[in-house]
């Protein structure tokens, strides 16, 4: 997983989606090749020690259910098209919700010890970290969801 990209979507948005695959694709694709540095998108090149860093966090919903954080990086799969090696996520508001509080319940300290990576490498994964905070926080804020792809 090079980049990830994440792209907030108002739930009328989503609902003009009627689920269509193809609609998504296209809505993903048309948001990539035009509007790539705008507000509702956020892009995380090179994720693959923050990806490190989420994978030791386990949320416990209900006392029985888990979330792992990774999954905040590529969220619940939604559509997976191999011809096109295209792969979207979804973070529904309920996920955004628990995202953004674990995302708040870690300080700097603790992403450090659990990065275990030199000073430079750490100032990434907190630029990375804040990053995603504020987006998800941003989404819950708005009642929106969270499509994700890569590339």
């Amino acid at each position: 997983m090079e980049t990830t990209h994440y792209v907030r979507v108002s739930p009328e948005v989503w609902v003009s989606f009627n689920q269509e695959p193809e609609m998504i694709l296209d809505w993903l694709i048309h948001m990539h090749e035009q509007y790539r540095d705008r507000d509702d998108t956020l892009t995380l090149p090179n994720i693959e020690s923050f990806q490190r860093v989420l994978s030791q966090i386990e949320v416990y919903i209900d006392g029985a259910d888990t979330y792992n954080m990774e999954m905040a990086l590529v969220g619940e799969e939604l559509i997976v098209n191999e011809a096109q090696a295209v792969v979207v996520g979804i973070l529904t508001p309920q996920l955004l919700h628990i995202v953004k509080d674990t995302l708040h319940a870690f300080g700097r300290d603790d992403v450090k010890d659990m990065a275990l990576v030199a000073k430079d490498e750490f100032e990434t994964i907190w630029e990375d970290w804040t990053r995603l905070q504020q987006f998800c926080e941003t989404a819950v804020s708005r009642e929106e969801l969270v499509l994700i792809y890569y590339e």
